[in-house]
C-alpha cells in the first residue's frame, strides 16, 4: 500500500474509473468540488485530466488555455494528463497546443487509459507528499521581483493569455499602461490575438472593480457526457465487473496479459473474440 497523502478529487471526476483505482491502490480519496483542476495531490500539485475528445474540444475553444492559467496562479506545479488518443482535432491542431502549455511551464503526461492514469496520480502524490494536510494553496504559486516579470504575470492571468504571449505584448507595446490606451481595436492586429482575447485584455484592464459579494457566480463545468465503447473491449465473467476498452489493438492485448484466465478480447465493429487470456 503506497503511503500518501489524502487526494482531493472533483466531484465531477467521481463517476470515471479513476478514483475507484485510487482506492484500490490505497490512496485516501476525498471528493470535493474543486474551483480548478480533477485532482489535487499535495499542496502544491494539481492535475487537470483530459480525456480524447475532451482535449479536441477544450484545444478548439481556448478553455484549455484559461484552465491552465488558472491552475498556474493557485498551485506551484500544475500537470496536464492526457488520457488515451486525442479525437476529434487535427494531429498538427492538439500537439501545437499541448507545445504552448509546455512553453509556459506546464508539466504534460500521457496515459493510455483510467488505470493508466491511476498509477501516474499515485505515484505523484507519493511523491508530493508532505507533513502537513491537503489542502488548495491560495494566491499566485510565487511573487516576482522585477517589475517585467510583475506586469507578465498580471497580463497572464487573463483568459487565453499565455505567459508567452504576455511576453509578446509588453514587448510590442513596453507597458500594461501603453497596453491598456492601445485598445481592443489595436490589440487585435496583434497575432494570436484575435477579436476574443483582445475584448478580453481590455475588459480586464478598465473593467470596474465589482466587490467579491456582488460578483455573478462563475459557470459551472458542463458534466461529461459517458464514453462510448472503444473498438477493442475486454470482456469476462460476470464477476469480473466492467473492463475497459482501447483504441489500439495493441495496447489492449499488452492489458489483455494482466487480466484474470478465461478474459476475453473483442473486436466490437465485428464482435470476433481477437485473443483469450488462457
Amino acid at each position: 500500500m503506497p503511503d500518501v497523502g489524502p487526494v482531493l478529487v472533483d466531484h465531477r471526476e467521481r463517476d470515471s474509473a479513476i478514483p475507484d483505482a485510487l482506492l484500490a491502490a490505497g490512496v485516501d480519496v476525498v471528493l470535493t468540488d474543486l474551483p480548478v483542476g480533477d485532482y489535487v495531490l499535495g499542496p502544491g500539485l494539481a492535475v487537470e485530466r483530459k480525456g480524447a475528445h475532451d482535449l479536441g474540444s477544450s484545444v478548439r475553444d481556448g478553455r484549455i488555455f484559461d484552465q491552465a492559467v488558472r491552475l498556474q496562479s493557485t498551485y506551484a506545479q500544475a500537470v496536464l494528463l492526457i488520457e488515451g488518443e486525442p479525437r476529434g482535432i487535427a494531429e498538427d491542431a492538439w500537439r501545437g497546443a499541448v507545445c504552448r502549455l509546455v512553453e509556459d511551464g506546464f508539466t504534460v503526461l500521457h496515459s493510455l487509459d483510467a488505470e493508466d492514469s491511476a498509477a501516474w496520480l499515485v505515484r505523484l502524490a507519493k511523491r508530493a507528499r508532505r507533513t502537513g494536510p491537503t489542502a488548495r494553496a491560495e494566491g499566485p504559486r510565487r511573487s516576482p521581483r522585477h517589475p517585467s516579470a510583475q506586469a507578465e504575470a498580471m497580463l497572464s492571468v487573463v483568459p487565453g493569455i499565455s505567459t508567452t504571449m504576455a511576453r509578446s505584448l509588453l514587448a510590442a507595446y513596453g507597458s500594461l499602461g501603453a497596453i491598456a490606451d492601445a485598445g481592443a481595436d489595436d490589440l487585435r492586429r496583434r497575432p494570436g490575438i484575435g477579436r476574443v482575447r483582445a475584448a478580453r485584455i481590455t475588459e480586464a484592464l478598465h473593467h470596474t472593480f465589482v466587490a467579491p459579494a456582488d460578483r455573478e457566480p462563475e459557470p459551472e463545468r458542463a458534466v461529461r457526457e459517458p464514453r462510448a465503447p472503444r473498438r477493442w473491449l475486454l470482456t469476462g465473467d460476470d464477476d469480473l465487473g466492467e473492463l475497459p476498452s482501447f483504441d489500439r489493438r495493441a495496447i489492449a492485448l499488452r492489458a489483455l496479459r494482466s487480466t484474470p484466465p478465461g478474459t476475453r478480447l473483442v473486436d466490437v465493429l465485428t464482435g470476433e473474440v481477437v485473443a483469450t487470456h488462457a
